[in-house]
Order: C-alpha cells, then sequence, then structure tokens
C-alpha cells in the first residue's frame, strides 16, 4: 500500500494515482451577511473575514505570473505621471505648455503627487476602489493636502438609510487582528457626484468638523455598491490562478519526493571480502565489520551527492566466471538509478496555456513584459510591440479620467487658472534612425479630452 503525502494544499495518493486539490478561493470571495459595529458605528467587512484586500494580494503574491501583470498595468495606467499643463490659444490653434503657476507647482511638490498618484494607479488596478483624501486649511479656504489612504486598510461605512450615500470611511491597520475604536479613524465622505457642492454647503453650513475628506473614487462594476470587483478577479472563482499555482508547487514537490530515493547501490559480499582481506578485518568481529561498511557508505554517499562529481566515473572491480562454454560477468558494485517518471518538464503546455489565461484575463500583452512561457514566446518584432503599447496606454484613458478627478475638486475649490489642465502623458516610442534611444517625447501635449489626448 503506498502512503498519501501531501504537498502543501494537495494530497496525492500514489496508488491510485490521483491528486486532490483543496481550492480556498470561494470563501475568500464570498459576501459577508451582515455588517460589523466598532466602537458602535456601523462598517461594512469587504469580504467574509473583512480581509479580502490583503487576501487577495496574498494570492497573488504567489503567481510570478500575476505579480508582473498588475505591475505591468500600474506602470502603464502610471505613464509619466500627472502633469499641470496650461492650455493656450494662438493664432487659432490650441496648444499646451508647462504649468508654471506658482501656487499649483507647490501644491504638486509639498504633497508629493507622483508617488500619491502612484499608490492610486495601484489600488485601483488591484482593487477598483481608491480612497483619496483632502485636507484643508484652518480657515477652510484652501485644500493643502492630497493623500492617498490605502486600499487594504479602508472601509466604508454603512450608507444613509435616506439618501443611500456613503458618508463615513474607516482606516485601520488591524482589521484582520480585530478593530477597535481606539486604532480606527473615521472620516466623513464628499458626495460621489458632486463632491464640490458638497464641501462648499458643509462650509456655509459650518458642519465641517475635522477640516479632512474622502472624495469616493473607484472604476464601477455591476451590482457592487460598496466595494467594486475587478473583472480579472474571474481568475480566483474560475480556478485558472490555482491551476497555476498547483501546477509549479505540485511540480517542486513532486520532483522532491520523487528524488528521496534517486540511488540504489548493490554491492556483493565478494566485494566486502575483497576489502576484509586486503586490510586484515576479521569477519566475525561485528563492530569492526560495521565500522569499515560505514567508512564505504559514506564514501558512496558522498560520491552521489556531490555536484562537483557530475558526470565523474568510479572504479568498481568485476570477475569473469566460466559458465559452461562462456563465462557470465559478475559486478562487485552496481549503482542503479531510480525512474521516478518526474523528469521537470510535466505540464509544461499546461503552464503555457494557463499563463495565457490569465494575461488574457488581466488585458495584458505578455511581449510587453519581456519573455513569454511557451515555445513562440518573444516571436513579435518591435513594431508589433510598439502597437501594442499604444493600444494599451490608449486603453488606460477611463481609470486616468477616474484618477484625475480629485486634482479637479482641488482646482475649482482653490481657484487655480481655468486654462489648467491635468494630463498623463506618455512616451511615444519611435525608431532607431529617427532617434537613438527608441522613444521621444511631445512638447505639446494635446487635448485631454480624447483617447489620444491623454495618451500622447
Amino acid at each position: 500500500m503506498s502512503e498519501t503525502f501531501d504537498i502543501g494544499t494537495i494530497t496525492v495518493i500514489p496508488e491510485a494515482s490521483l491528486a486532490i486539490f483543496q481550492d480556498d478561493s470561494r470563501d475568500v470571495f464570498d459576501e459577508p451577511e451582515r455588517f460589523i459595529t466598532v466602537g458602535g458605528e456601523r462598517i461594512v467587512p469587504w469580504g467574509i473575514s473583512n480581509n479580502r484586500p490583503a487576501e487577495v494580494m496574498h494570492k497573488i503574491s504567489k503567481s510570478e505570473v500575476v505579480s508582473s501583470n498588475l505591475d505591468l498595468n500600474i506602470r502603464i495606467c502610471y505613464g509619466q505621471g500627472i502633469k499641470p499643463m496650461m492650455r493656450k490659444v494662438e493664432n487659432e490653434k490650441i496648444r499646451f505648455v508647462e504649468c508654471e503657476d506658482p501656487r499649483v507647482n507647490a501644491f504638486f511638490e509639498d504633497n508629493d503627487i507622483a508617488g500619491y498618484f502612484l499608490e492610486q494607479c495601484t489600488d485601483l488596478q488591484a482593487f477598483f476602489n481608491c480612497f483619496p483624501e483632502i485636507i484643508l486649511n484652518k480657515g477652510l479656504t484652501e485644500i493643502v493636502s492630497l493623500r492617498s489612504k490605502e486600499a487594504v486598510f479602508s472601509r466604508w461605512g454603512v450608507s444613509d438609510k435616506n439618501t443611500g450615500e456613503i458618508i463615513k470611511h474607516y482606516y485601520c491597520g488591524d482589521w484582520d487582528d480585530g478593530a477597535t475604536e481606539n486604532n480606527t479613524v473615521m472620516t466623513k465622505v464628499l458626495n460621489r457626484y458632486n463632491p464640490y457642492r458638497d464641501l462648499t454647503n458643509r462650509i456655509a453650513n459650518r458642519t465641517v468638523g475635522v477640516p479632512r475628506f474622502i472624495v469616493p473614487l473607484n472604476f464601477p462594476t455591476p451590482g457592487r455598491v460598496y466595494y467594486q470587483r475587478p473583472p480579472w478577479w474571474s481568475i480566483f472563482r474560475s480556478g485558472s490562478f490555482d491551476f497555476a499555482v498547483m501546477l509549479w508547487e505540485f511540480k517542486k514537490n513532486l520532483l522532491k519526493q520523487g528524488l528521496a530515493i534517486r540511488y540504489i547501490i548493490y554491492v556483493s559480499d565478494k566485494y566486502w571480502d575483497q576489502i576484509f582481506q586486503e586490510e586484515k578485518i576479521d569477519r566475525n568481529d561485528p563492530k569492526a565489520v560495521k565500522d569499515r561498511k560505514e567508512i564505504e557508505f559514506a564514501k558512496f554517499r558522498d560520491f552521489l551527492s556531490n555536484e562537483k562529481n557530475a558526470g565523474k566515473g568510479i572504479i568498481a572491480l568485476k570477475k569473469m566466471i566460466a559458465s559452461g562454454t562462456s563465462a557470465i560477468e559478475e559486478k562487485y558494485i552496481t549503482i542503479e538509478e531510480i525512474k521516478t517518471g518526474a523528469k521537470g518538464g510535466e505540464y509544461l503546455e499546461d503552464s503555457s496555456e494557463v499563463n495565457s489565461t490569465l494575461s488574457y484575463a488581466m488585458s495584458v500583452y505578455t511581449q510587453l513584459i519581456g519573455s513569454t512561457p511557451g515555445k513562440t514566446g518573444g516571436s513579435l518584432s518591435g513594431t508589433d510591440k510598439r502597437e501594442m503599447y499604444m493600444i494599451k496606454s490608449a486603453l488606460m484613458k477611463p481609470y486616468r479620467d477616474r484618477l484625475i478627478r480629485p486634482l479637479q475638486l482641488i482646482k475649482r475649490f482653490n481657484k487655480w487658472p481655468e486654462e489648467l489642465v491635468f494630463t498623463v502623458p506618455d512616451y511615444e516610442f519611435t525608431t532607431l534612425d529617427k532617434n537613438k534611444s527608441g522613444k521621444q517625447m511631445n512638447d505639446n501635449t494635446p487635448d485631454p479630452n480624447s483617447i489620444a489626448d491623454v495618451n500622447q
């Protein structure tokens, strides 16, 4: 009877040639049936355990493909970061120049807008939810700070029963260990449809309280009120993600199990007789015989396990024994390798297929990353890759439009110049005969209200 053994989340039954994989994704993505209460405040849990963002990130960390795909989506969404530009009309032509307004430039420098935007891109691509926070000065006359509240630690309060609007945001670093009134910070939320009017009304009615607010921001998905669900999360529910992780986990550990006994060494009694005779060891002395055999076994182990001996030979004795009209060969030492059936190349086609499925779900052209799993990886030309990059950048426009929204609120409230626009430019790749670096920058940023504009 073969014993069963566990490989991570897989149970292998060699006798039945059966591997059982336990899928835990269903529980992670089930929805909670009730709210939780912290210090008397009703909070909407994010997942059954109220820890879904952290659980998703833990899953992502198990897959090189998903981690790399997410990283690529974040980088392309970021482009070259948010750039404040001034719209100029000259000779009935519109062009854009860098913003030289000291108030705008000081705001960007003081608030590390590059870092803020990168955090927002990360949360939006990973969770389709991000939580920008604005902070006003004491006089409530100007927004002086813009921060990104990390999605992993953010939760929404229960929506107002009269308006249906989410009015409170909660921030805590210990949702998994248990949030309390002392380690949870509540911040009021502005109206998602018209945050400017909501903010000015609160100031006029003197209902501001703490002068900071969350600007609700997400990429909407059907039927989701509080926490959105990115379409690419389907890889978790469909099983393709688990299959991809299982393949490598199974291959790695199966090799370990199979190679636990890799060689069998057969040693003839006549081999020992030869040694005992040469070294004058009494065969009737059990201790002496055992000690001498251990010395020889140690040599065998060192020879077979030491990688420096790879490819080298071993000297062994043999004799020819007469048998009728011929002779047979008797070897004193025979070393046989166990054929485990696990050579390390199993499931390569399955692995390539599931990696392609994961990349398809995440809208990633794998050639943009570098090498592609499979036989056809890296077969595209530079022109094809350049076109892929341009298409991918153009598809980022809806995400960037959402991410720019808090700055549009700040521009209006702080009374920055009307000609000010916020763009997210990209590198425009060209051929080496036109530019030795293969990339160039446009001096004028086109109108950011069209797909081509934001991505030039």
